[in-house]
């Protein structure tokens, strides 16, 4: 069933895009819930705003923005599902509505990162800027707008994947867990012939990317896309590595987003030759072309689409980067002295590893923990996972520390060399050194004040 058979009494644009806002309204209410305790004010897992005088403000200014993204985001799934539904035609409702909703959306998102880095999930970042192309710019201009984003995505996506680190080690994991989710055991691969595999997924992203890119390669693209979400959801499932259920949400979304975006348009996709002025005036991406309220959102979505550019300079952050499933960027290890291990609360014992036979040291499973307590990945900015280290070991600080007795350490893992996977790796211990790294980074490192209930 084409869009068109959905509802002929309106052009396929406008159809198109109010079932784009549905489509986003309907998976933002859903993975905002999935995520509700990364929006609120709490002390279950280190909070890191984005700059340290942040964390004077009150912190219940988070329940605020968490009210602001879900009410907004409920308004436009209403302003878009119910003219579907009504079968009404050319005239949209409430448009000044649904651009304040767009742009209180974006606004909420923005405050909300302030006051804590984590929230800069990548979903949440995509639907912020797609909710501000979808309700401030006309259809034909939104529609080719959108396309782009998405296609920059794929792009970025693939190249942050394109060395070593990832063909030895997610790379692998994903081949695994593709194959384990379809029966297949992988116990007596080599790990070359796995490494093989894994070199096949950033190849694939990057002929999705250009696929979708060029009229004539769109549809197999489409095809192909769908295909690679699907895969994405078995290596990763239930059935397969079994990760984190919001990241098979998100591709679900993906899914129905690509089947809507992508599908041949006969008046958006035709030859420029077969345009008038005026079509083609109303479909340009230039700001020049377009009118005053579209403009800044142009500006800002063109800007999304080229910062993660600055990515590899370390002046852009791998997430908003499109880094997803990268491995080649730096981190940090924490790790807790095996004594002090039974001073931390009984809420974090359960993600510290056992040490290692003749060593002292037990490993803090971060990324598990921040799964637990809030339904969301860690975020993989080493500045990020340095301020958690750095609140971990201020829940530690019961006692002045000695250089007899540290209590924790850290491993700063350099990024990984992109052709042969190797890292340079420092050691800090004791909370003093750690909390010197401060200064390498421009932006906050410095937790809010954490307390974990026993």
């Amino acid at each position: 069933m084409s869009l068109k058979t959905v509802n002929p009494s309106m052009s396929r644009e406008t159809l198109q895009l109010r079932l784009l806002k549905t489509n986003l309204g309907i998976f933002a209410l859903t993975l905002l819930g999935t995520t509700w305790q990364l929006w609120i004010p709490q002390t279950r897992f280190p909070q890191i705003p984005l700059f340290e005088w942040v964390s004077a403000l009150p912190a219940g200014i988070d329940w605020l923005t968490f009210g602001i993204m879900l009410a907004t985001a409920g308004g436009l799934l209403l302003f878009s599902l119910v003219p579907i539904l009504l079968k009404r035609s050319e005239q949209e409702p409430a448009a000044g509505w649904q651009r304040s909703c767009g742009l209180l959306f974006l606004s909420a998102y923005t405050v909300s990162v302030l006051f804590d880095q984590h929230r800069l999930q990548p979903w949440t970042y995509q639907f912020a800027l797609g909710l501000l192309v979808l309700t401030c710019l006309k259809p034909p201009r939104a529609i080719r707008l959108m396309r782009l984003f998405v296609i920059s995505i794929y792009l970025y996506s693939a190249f942050s994947k394109c060395d070593a680190s990832f063909v030895q080690t997610l790379g692998r994991q994903l081949a695994e867990g593709l194959f384990s989710a379809v029966g297949i055991s992988t116990a007596f691969w080599s790990p070359k012939t796995l490494g093989w595999i894994a070199a096949t997924f950033p190849v694939g992203e990057l002929l999705v990317a250009a696929g979708l890119f060029f009229r004539r390669t769109r549809k197999p693209a489409l095809v192909a896309a769908i295909g690679m979400h699907v895969c994405l959801m078995l290596a990763i499932g239930p059935w397969g590595l079994n990760h984190y259920r919001g990241v098979l949400i998100w591709n679900i979304y993906f899914i129905i987003q690509d089947l809507l975006l992508f599908t041949a348009n006969q008046t958006l996709d035709c030859p420029r030759t077969a345009k008038t002025e005026a079509q083609i005036s109303e479909e340009s991406l230039s700001p020049g072309r377009a009118t005053v309220l579209e403009r800044v959102p142009l500006l800002l979505v063109w800007l999304a689409i080229l910062a993660p550019l600055l990515e590899p300079t370390g002046y852009f952050d791998h997430w908003p980067a499109w880094g997803l499933y990268a491995s080649r960027h730096d981190r940090v290890v924490l790790l807790v002295n095996e004594q002090a291990r039974a001073q931390l609360p009984a809420s974090l014992q359960p993600f510290v590893d056992p040490p290692q036979p003749l060593s002292p040291w037990c490993r803090v499973r971060v990324e598990r923990w921040s799964l637990a307590e809030l339904g969301a990945p860690l975020y993989p900015q080493a500045r990020f996972q340095l301020g958690v280290a750095i609140g971990v070991g201020r829940l530690l600080q019961q006692l002045p520390e000695t250089e007899a007795s540290p209590r924790i350490k850290l491993l700063f893992e350099g990024a990984a060399n992109r052709w042969t996977g190797k890292r340079n790796v420092s050691e800090y211990t004791g909370l003093k050194e750690i909390e010197a790294l401060s200064d390498r980074f421009w932006l906050n490192t410095v937790p809010r004040p954490l307390t974990l209930s026993d």
